[in-house]
């Protein structure tokens, strides 16, 4: 989901023939300065992006994961139950959560 904000000054409105007091029954006009936000990037404010694996394990040893996240393997091999434990930077770095369990780039 993305945001869209609109930042009109009296300025511009001014600059546009309509006067201030009429803006806002005025049909909607476009603007120079519109900025968009992405939802998730709220979300993730303040979390860490880390360009890969090898750059997250040096920080977070066993990797990163949701609340709630179990580790899935195959065969015999146990799940990494020790990574950290954050829904923002597992959000910012899902990305490299290849398998799709909860857990980015985790590591025994």
């Amino acid at each position: 989901m993305k945001l869209k904000i609109v930042i009109i000054t009296v300025a511009s409105v001014v600059a546009l023939g309509v006067m201030p007091m009429q803006a806002a029954t005025a049909a909607p006009v476009a603007s120079t300065s519109v900025a968009s936000v992405s939802a998730k990037a709220h979300l993730t404010a303040g979390a860490k992006l880390f360009a890969n694996c090898t750059a997250l394990n040096k920080t977070y040893k066993h990797g990163v994961g949701k609340k709630g996240a179990k580790d899935k393997v195959s065969g015999k091999s146990k799940p990494v139950t020790n990574f950290k434990v954050d829904n923002a930077l597992y959000s910012a770095n899902k990305k490299s959560d290849r398998d799709g369990d909860g857990v980015a780039c985790e590591k025994r």
